[in-house]
Parts: structure tokens; sequence; C-alpha cells
């Protein structure tokens, strides 16, 4: 890919995009959140790109105005499906009003690098979560760990309440120490 800064620059807004969609939780979690989005964005620039070198303008405005509607009727979905309508028509806008002298799979190819490279990175390197008072980080999985230790601890604070009056709060702690830690370890449902 030496030679090819267009390419290299398709790459880094996939990296942007998929950064934007970036969130805390597991790393499983991860893969849904950065990589759904990252293929509709993939299409959505493969549209952009033959959209824009081959329709007039008229068309091409109804091309991206019917991408706009799909894109909002899937951003209504959820958090992750948002993601991807909102990659799908900012990429294919991007496409369509920017021509690159590589051919349209080619860019789209860059583009899945640029997105899978962030991805990679954000499953294997450690989650830095905070910054000591001697400015070391301190590295952390995303707190699955913490997240089933209190389970545990509701746990056994439910059954030293059993019998008493704090009986009911403490299962409803638990239920809820119970959600967090599924929320941690396969992400929100």
């Amino acid at each position: 890919a030496a030679g090819r800064a267009s390419l290299g620059v398709v790459a880094a807004i996939a990296a942007m995009l998929a950064g934007i969609n970036d969130r805390p939780g597991s790393r499983r979690t991860s893969v849904r959140r950065i990589g759904v989005p990252a293929l509709a964005g993939a299409l959505g620039l493969l549209v952009g790109t033959y959209a824009g070198q081959h329709l007039g303008a008229v068309v091409l405005t109804l091309v991206l105005t019917g991408l706009g509607l799909v894109a909002g009727c899937v951003s209504a979905v959820g958090p992750v499906a948002s993601g991807a309508g909102t990659q799908l028509l900012v990429t294919a806008a991007v496409g369509a009003g920017m021509p690159l002298p590589d051919p349209g799979w080619r860019s789209v190819l860059a583009f899945l690098a640029g997105a899978g490279w962030l991805l990679l990175l954000r499953l294997v390197l450690p989650t830095p979560t905070s910054v000591t008072g001697d400015l070391r980080l301190d590295f952390r999985f995303d707190g699955e760990r913490a997240a089933v230790a209190d389970v545990y601890e509701a746990v056994a604070a439910l059954l030293d309440a059993v019998g008493t009056e704090h009986a009911v709060a403490r299962r409803a702690a638990l239920t809820a120490a119970l959600d967090h830690a599924q929320d941690a370890l396969a992400g929100p449902r």
C-alpha cells in the first residue's frame, strides 16, 4: 500500500469511525459494537463511491435520501443499529463526495482494514481504567472480575439477611448485581 495515500485516508477514517463506536464493556461486546457499524460503513462507502461515479446529481440525491431513510429506520432498533445506520449514511456521503483514484472495492477493503485494526487493538490490549497518584496506569479487563465478585458479595449479603427485614432489599441488590455482571460479561441486553 506504499504510495497509496488515498487508501490510508480511507483506513484512517474507518478507524476513527470505529473508535466512535467503542464503548465500555466486554471485549466480546465490542466486536458487535464496532464490527456491525464498520460493515454498514463499508456498504455505505461502496454504494456512495459507485453512485458518485456513475449517477447524475438528481439521482445521486435521491439515492442518498433513500439511504437516509433506511439509516433512520435502522437506527431506531437500538444503540448498535444506530451506529450502523449513522455510518451507512456518513460513509455513503463520503464515498459520493470524495472521489478516489482507487476502485470502490479496494476502498472498501481499506475501510474494513482500518476498522479491523482498531477492533484488533481493542481485543488485544488491556483497558486503562485509572491513573494513580504516581501516574502509572492501572490496567484492568473492563470490570468483568469486579462484577462477578459483586455477585458473590450480594449472595453472601442475602444469605446473611435471610429471615430479617433486610432480605427483600438484599434480594433486589443481588438482582442488580446479576444484571450488572451480565452486562459486563456479554454486553447490554
